[in-house]
């Protein structure tokens, strides 16, 4: 293998890995509008009928200051916020209710099903594709209370950025989840009495595939590009050295 073929070969496969850490972690969601009008207690009282778990919080919806706040939860429409001060990412994801709970594989115009997918799993890795991380979430009196929320709200929680999150409600946990997420929670003295979950189901069932279509798209182009400039680098320092 010469000179020439060694940088195509590595500049290929180097930035694959890059563009397939691109697609992992990057989070398309912000592209894709939302309704970001706040929704209020008196509109939660007004439509009985409909799950508001996603939406932005107004002003009167009550916000959790402590793990103790989040014990008090009663029900699903008892809906909250919060302001957190800190985030910890945990290993625990669980599969996105959204998500088809079945692999499928189309050969010749059929469609078969394939194996159940994992409705729990560990992983030192992101995987935001199918899965929805669990996080410990820091309130206002530094107790922590499990949560799953988005990526986006994540990352600027961890960055020190000061934001109120969905409105939320509180959820049951798996006994897989709760047996994977026992030794941090025990670690920060979480109580596994829920999580607080602020997700918008039906927007995210809606929107799942172009997400998914645009983070693809996306990390071809990073591919691409990166491909192309680590040639032509590779080029210039090895092969015009080598011809003088």
């Amino acid at each position: 293998m010469n000179k020439k073929q060694i940088i195509l070969f590595g500049s290929a496969l180097i930035s694959l890995a890059c563009a397939f850490l691109w697609f992992v972690n990057w989070n398309a969601e912000g592209l894709f509008p939302k309704d970001q009008s706040t929704v209020t207690m008196r509109d939660i009282e007004d439509h009985p009928e409909k799950n508001f778990t996603g939406y932005p919080a107004g002003e009167d919806i009550a916000s959790l200051k402590s793990a103790a706040d989040f014990t008090q939860i009663n029900g699903e429409r008892d809906y909250r916020t919060a302001e957190p001060i800190g985030i910890i990412s945990t290993d625990v994801y669980s599969l996105k209710p959204w998500v088809k709970h079945y692999r499928t594989k189309t050969y010749k115009g059929r469609t078969t099903t394939g194996s159940r997918k994992a409705e729990v799993i560990r992983s030192a890795f992101t995987m935001g594709i199918d899965y929805n991380r669990y996080y410990l979430l820091e309130l206002s009196d530094h107790s922590y209370i499990l949560a799953q929320l988005s990526e986006i709200e994540a990352s600027a929680i961890s960055n020190g950025d000061s934001i109120k999150l969905p409105i939320g409600q509180k959820v049951g946990l798996s006994e897989q989840a709760r047996s994977y997420l026992a030794p941090i929670c025990k670690q920060y003295g979480v109580e596994m009495n829920g999580v607080f979950y602020t997700f918008d189901n039906q927007w995210q069932k809606e929107h799942h595939l172009s997400v998914l279509v645009v983070r693809l798209v996306v990390s071809v182009v990073v591919w691409l590009v990166l491909s192309i400039g680590m040639v032509l680098l590779g080029n210039a320092l090895f092969l015009k050295k080598e011809a003088q």
